[in-house]
């Protein structure tokens, strides 16, 4: 038996872990010589490539691996395959999105016109099996399986004449016993590794998935230290640990923590996702001492309303965030990503500025400005009523309207987050945005009267180029109004030097360059052959 296991990723640069840890899985322990082949594309690859790739390589068992990015492109797959192979192929699937809608991937309901031009409903076979959670074991029990005893492996969902039909949970797996995935490189090259050292999470936030499975179990640190030293010995660019809160055993974290700075390459840098309010004054100082880009942190805040943190289930400790955010700062050598979420409960226009001007005063490297997205199975989709949530049927499932904010006020904020991308997530402007802000009444004020600006000048269907970006900063900072010459002059002069950090507008690698400041003219040499890691910027210093 052949088994092809399909990956859409939402992009070349990712790549899905989930596929190779069932093909690893089964290829170490399975009985039966089933044969394993993984196909990863992207939503944006041509369908109809995708299509004939998969029919082509006549795969007995044709198995998805579904998530919120992927789902729409995977039903289409499936039922194209199901039409052209009809039963000669099974279809198996797996994912969050598989786990949590089973009967949405078993069955489907197609409306036709028959040949009296009436509509006839005729229900579509989808895929044979669903696997229920996480899937090595399951997969792995899948692959070794006969007709006969399908019903007698636990952790499926599979269809009947009543619909759906489940048997026993299946347990969780050892992580221990989950091969190394990355043997072949080559696989990689220029795509992210994605690396997972713990599953579950001990939080609760009602929006997401793992807080369903709060049973956080690691894996054993001698094999994570060998395979991390797997990845510095060749010199991987960037491994993002998805371990979903990394810090949440601060004896785990930190060895892994110390091994990385103790092995650096020079090269590496290490994502991870973190619970600022859990780390310690003492892991602060020691990551000080790190390399600048050995690592960098990703710090979910959400929210600073403490009645809407209460409502998702989190605990209300922004003082120690913006504590902790501040002493990383310090180092001026981890690149920091601040998140915030619009559309949670309790949380109106007036309170969700709030919630933005704090977390953007913090100062991180990357502030993202998210959406709620009402994820089948968590307990913000059991009180969608309660708080007047509604969400797009289709995926992502992106907050329409709640009891507190209106959709034209969502549209607005996702206008606002372009606004953030393009001039602040980008880096370009580091050095005048601070000046920029002084304009307007606070932070929020300015990337409000920007998006707006950006959709009456029409940039928001014709996309700028990066270096454009600093024309129509000047244009925009020209239209306000204010009688301060004086920093309207610093602010065209700190935009001029933010280009120069970033853009090299002579045909050598080398230049200097000029600048009317508020405290005096100064010249600056820039290097372009050499940037920081941090920021990007190029390696320059007063003359």
């Amino acid at each position: 038996m052949k088994i092809l296991l399909v990956a859409v990723n939402a992009k070349y640069i990712h790549s899905c872990p989930a596929v190779y840890s069932l093909k690893a899985y089964a290829d170490e322990y399975k009985k039966t010589d089933t044969e394993i082949e993984i196909a990863e594309y992207t939503i944006n690859d041509r369908y109809g490539d995708d299509l004939s790739d998969i029919i082509k390589r006549e795969a007995d068992v044709v198995a998805f691996s579904t998530y919120i990015w992927n789902v729409d492109r995977v039903l289409k797959l499936i039922s194209d395959i199901r039409k052209i192979r009809g039963n000669n192929v099974k279809i198996w699937v797996g994912g969050p999105e598989s786990t949590y809608a089973p009967e949405k991937f078993l069955v489907r309901a197609e409306e036709n016109v028959n040949h009296n031009n009436q509509f006839e409903t005729n229900i579509e076979k989808m895929a044979d099996v669903c696997i229920l959670g996480e899937g090595e074991q399951i997969f792995t029990e899948l692959a070794d399986s006969t007709p006969e005893s399908l019903y007698t492996i636990k952790g499926l969902a599979l269809p009947s004449e009543d619909g759906v039909r489940y048997t026993e949970n299946a347990p969780i797996v050892e992580m221990n016993k989950i091969p190394f995935l990355y043997n072949n490189l080559s696989l990689f090259d220029n795509r992210i590794i994605y690396y997972e050292s713990s599953r579950g999470c001990p939080f609760n936030c009602a929006y997401c998935l793992s807080s369903i499975d709060r049973k956080v179990r690691f894996r054993n640190i001698d094999i994570v230290k060998k395979e991390l030293q797997f990845f510095l010995d060749n010199e991987v660019r960037q491994v993002k640990f998805v371990d979903r809160t990394f810090n949440c055993n601060h004896r785990h974290a930190g060895e892994i923590w110390k091994y990385i700075c103790e092995n650096d390459n020079g090269i590496t840098n290490f994502h991870f996702e973190i619970e600022a309010a859990l780390i310690t004054d003492e892991e602060i100082e020691y990551l000080k001492t790190f390399r600048p880009g050995l690592i960098q942190m990703e710090i979910g805040i959400q929210s600073t309303n403490e009645e809407t943190l209460k409502q998702v289930n989190r605990k209300s400790e922004i003082d120690k965030i913006e504590y902790v955010v501040g002493k990383i700062r310090e180092g001026n050598n981890i690149n920091l990503h601040l998140d915030l979420i619009a559309g949670l409960p309790y949380e109106d226009m007036e309170i969700f500025r709030t919630s933005f001007n704090r977390v953007y005063k913090m100062r991180s490297d990357q502030f993202q400005l998210g959406f709620l997205k009402v994820l089948k199975g968590t307990e913000i989709q059991k009180k969608c009523e309660e708080f007047g949530i509604i969400s797009s049927a289709d995926s992502p499932y992106q907050v329409l309207t709640t009891k507190w904010m209106s959709y034209s006020e969502l549209v607005e904020l996702e206008h606002m987050s372009d606004m953030i991308e393009a001039f602040y997530n980008s880096r370009f402007f580091i050095r005048s945005l601070p000046y920029i802000e002084q304009l307007f009444e606070s932070p929020f004020e300015m990337y409000k009267k920007l998006a707006e600006y950006y959709i009456r000048k029409g940039y928001h269907i014709r996309q700028p180029s990066a270096q454009k970006r600093y024309d129509i900063m000047r244009d925009f900072v020209s239209e306000q109004d204010t009688f301060n010459v004086q920093l309207k002059n610093a602010i065209e002069n700190y935009i001029a030097f933010d280009k120069a950090l970033h853009f090299n507008k002579s045909r050598h690698m080398e230049h200097t360059e000029t600048f009317k400041f508020p405290d005096g003219e100064k010249t600056y040499y820039f290097n372009y052959r050499n940037r920081n890691p941090v920021n990007g910027e190029a390696m320059h210093h007063e003359i």
